[in-house]
C-alpha cells in the first residue's frame, strides 16, 4: 500500500491532526520526546518564532505512522546548497523519526523517496544526536542512494532494562553508590530526607516554578543561562508543563530535606522511556550534592514507579556526574543524509573548510 508525504506548516494542522500527533508520540518505537507536539508548540511560539519548524508526516491512509520536523536552511560554509536540518534549539537535546512499531523500515523508505525525487533542498537533510543504532536510522542510512557525512559522535549515559531485570539502584557502580550514602548522611542531619514525584496533574505550575528557582539558583542564575533568567525560555517552559502534563508526559522528581525541596529535575515520559530534561539544586545543601541524590532516589524509584519502562535517558554529555550513575552508552550521531552527485560533490568539497564553518556558527 503506497504512502504518503506531506510537509505543512504548524499553523494549518488540525486538531484532529495534533491529536495524531500525540498519540503517535506515545506510541512510538522511537524515543525522542522533543518532538512531542507540546514541545515543538510551545519551542516555536517562545525559542524560533523567526524559524518555524516544518513538519514531514507520513501517512497510511488515514493513519499516522511517522513523522519528524526540519527548518529550511540556506546553503553556508557547513552544506553549500539549500537544504533542511532537524528542528533545533537551545533545548533540543535529539532529533530523530517518530514512527509506529513495526514501520521503521516503510518510513525510513517514504523519506529516502522523498529526498530522491524531492527539490534541491529535499536532497540534504542535518541531523544532530539522532540515536546511531536506533531501528529507523539503521533503515534510512541503508535506503538506495543515500550517503551519510558524520560530524560528531557522542556516547550519552542512559539505563536500559536489564534482561535479567536487575534491579536499576543496584546497577550503580559500588563506589559511586557508598559515595552517595555518605552525602545523604550528611543530608540527614539537617532534617528527614523524602522523594516526591509528581506525574499527571501533580506536576503543576507549582511544581514548575519550584523548579525554575532551583535552577536559576546555582551556577546557571549567577551566569544568567537558566530558564528564568530569559523570559523566553521562562515563558517557553510554563507553556510547555501543562501541555504536557495532561498526558502525563511531565515528570517532576523532588528530593526534600524536611518540608523545603533542596533538588529538583524535569524528565519527559513518552511510551516506555524517561528522559531528563533540567535539574536545578539549593546551593545552600551543596555539600551533600542534592542534585546526585535527587538522580540517585529516582533511579530507587524507576522500576516501582513505572514497571513497563524500558530506557531511562539521561539527555546528558558522556563528561557529565550522570556517567557515574547510569551503566550504559547510547551512541549519539550528527551528521549530513544526502543524496545524489551533486550533494556528493559539495558535501566532500566543503570538508576542509568545516573548522571555519564551526567558527563562523555554520554548523546548522
Amino acid at each position: 500500500m503506497s504512502l504518503r508525504t506531506r510537509l505543512r506548516s504548524l499553523d494549518v494542522l488540525s486538531n484532529d491532526d495534533l491529536r495524531a500527533w500525540e498519540e503517535l508520540a506515545k506510541s512510538s518505537a522511537a524515543s525522542v520526546p522533543f518532538l512531542h507536539p507540546g514541545f515543538v508548540l510551545a519551542a516555536a511560539r517562545w525559542l524560533t518564532p523567526g524559524a518555524p519548524p516544518i513538519v514531514l508526516s507520513i501517512e497510511r491512509r488515514d493513519t499516522l505512522i511517522g513523522l519528524t520536523c526540519l527548518q529550511r536552511r540556506a546553503a553556508n560554509l557547513f552544506v553549500p546548497v539549500p537544504h533542511w536540518r532537524a528542528y533545533r534549539h537551545q533545548h533540543a537535546f535529539q532529533s530523530g523519526v517518530l514512527h509506529l512499531p513495526g514501520e521503521a523500515a516503510d518510513v525510513a523508505g517514504a523519506i529516502a523517496s522523498r529526498m530522491r525525487g524531492g527539490t534541491l533542498r529535499d536532497r540534504a537533510i542535518v541531523w544532530h544526536n539522532v540515536a546511531g543504532d536506533g531501528e529507523l536510522w539503521s533503515a534510512l542510512r541503508d535506503q538506495a542512494g543515500m550517503a551519510w557525512t558524520q560530524t560528531a559522535l557522542s556516547q550519552r549515559p542512559v539505563l536500559r532494562r536489564h534482561p535479567d531485570d536487575v534491579p536499576a539502584a543496584a546497577r550503580v557502580r559500588t563506589a559511586t553508590a557508598k559515595d552517595l550514602r555518605r552525602r545523604l548522611r550528611r543530608l540527614q542531619e539537617r532534617g528527614d530526607v523524602s522523594l516526591r514525584i509528581l506525574q499527571g496533574v501533580d506536576a503543576d505550575a507549582a511544581a514548575a516554578m519550584r523548579h525554575l528557582t532551583l535552577e536559576d539558583a546555582g551556577w546557571k542564575g549567577e551566569r544568567g543561562s537558566s530558564m528564568l533568567a530569559s523570559e523566553g525560555e521562562r515563558a517557553f517552559f510554563l507553556e510547555l508543563v501543562p501541555r504536557l502534563t495532561r498526558s502525563g508526559g511531565m515528570v517532576f522528581v523532588e528530593t526534600l530535606c524536611g518540608d523545603q525541596v533542596v533538588a529538583s529535575s524535569s524528565n519527559l515520559y513518552l511510551g516506555n522511556g524517561l528522559s531528563g530534561f533540567k535539574t536545578g539544586w539549593d546551593p545552600g545543601f551543596a555539600a551533600s550534592s542534592p542534585g546526585k541524590l535527587n538522580e540517585w532516589h529516582l533511579l530507587q524509584a524507576l522500576d516501582r514507579q513505572w514497571p513497563d519502562l524500558a530506557l531511562f535517558d539521561s539527555q546528558a554529555h558522556a563528561t557529565s556526574y550522570m556517567a557515574e550513575l547510569l551503566p550504559d552508552r547510547q551512541p549519539m550521531v550528527s551528521g549530513i543524509l544526502h543524496t545524489g552527485r551533486l550533494h556528493r560533490i559539495a558535501v566532500a568539497g566543503m570538508r576542509a573548510l568545516r573548522p571555519l564553518a564551526y567558527r563562523l556558527g555554520h554548523d546548522d
